[in-house]
C-alpha cells in the first residue's frame, strides 16, 4: 500500500524549493558572459571593428543598457601625443538599432548605449557595436604593426 505524505510537509517542501529556486535567480551574477571583436583593415589602414558583447544584467550595474570606453589619445614612444580617429557606425541590443551617445573623455571617448527613460527586464542581452578607427598601425623600416587593447581597460 503506497505511503502517503502529510499535506503540511508537502507544502513545507514546495515552499524550501521555491525559495532556493528564488534565491539562485536573485544571486544571478550580472555580468559580461563573452565579448568577440572582428577587425577588419582596410587598404587605407582604416579599422573596422564589429564587437558582440553578451551580458547578464540584473539591474544593478546595468540598469539601462552598457557603456564603452575608446582611448583616442595615445602616448607612444618616439613620437609623443599620437591621436586616433573613431567613428560610431552602428549600435544594435538583440539585433535591433538601439540608442546612443558619446561622452568626451580625457584620453578618449565614452559611448553609452541604452535608453535614459528604459530600464532592462533582467536576462542576458547581445549588444553589437560597429565603429571606424584610424591611425592605429604603425609603420616601420623592418615591420608594420597593428598595437591595440582590444577590449579597453
Amino acid at each position: 500500500m503506497p505511503r502517503r505524505i502529510p499535506l503540511p510537509l508537502v507544502a513545507a517542501l514546495a515552499l524550501a524549493s521555491a525559495l532556493v529556486l528564488a534565491a539562485r535567480t536573485a544571486a544571478a551574477e550580472e555580468r559580461i558572459l563573452d565579448f568577440d571583436s572582428l577587425v577588419e583593415v582596410g587598404g587605407d589602414g582604416v579599422l573596422t571593428v564589429t564587437e558582440t558583447i553578451r551580458v547578464r544584467a540584473e539591474g544593478r550595474s546595468i540598469r539601462r543598457g552598457i557603456y564603452r570606453d575608446f582611448p583616442t589619445t595615445y602616448a607612444r614612444p618616439g613620437i609623443g601625443k599620437h591621436k586616433v580617429g573613431f567613428k560610431v557606425i552602428e549600435i544594435l541590443r538583440d539585433g535591433q538599432r538601439e540608442n546612443w551617445f558619446t561622452e568626451s573623455l580625457a584620453n578618449g571617448v565614452r559611448v553609452y548605449v541604452g535608453r535614459k527613460s528604459v530600464y532592462l527586464d533582467p536576462g542576458i542581452y547581445t549588444y553589437t557595436l560597429i565603429y571606424r578607427t584610424d591611425r592605429q598601425i604603425g609603420f616601420f623600416d623592418d615591420f608594420d604593426e597593428l598595437y591595440w587593447n582590444v577590449t579597453g581597460n
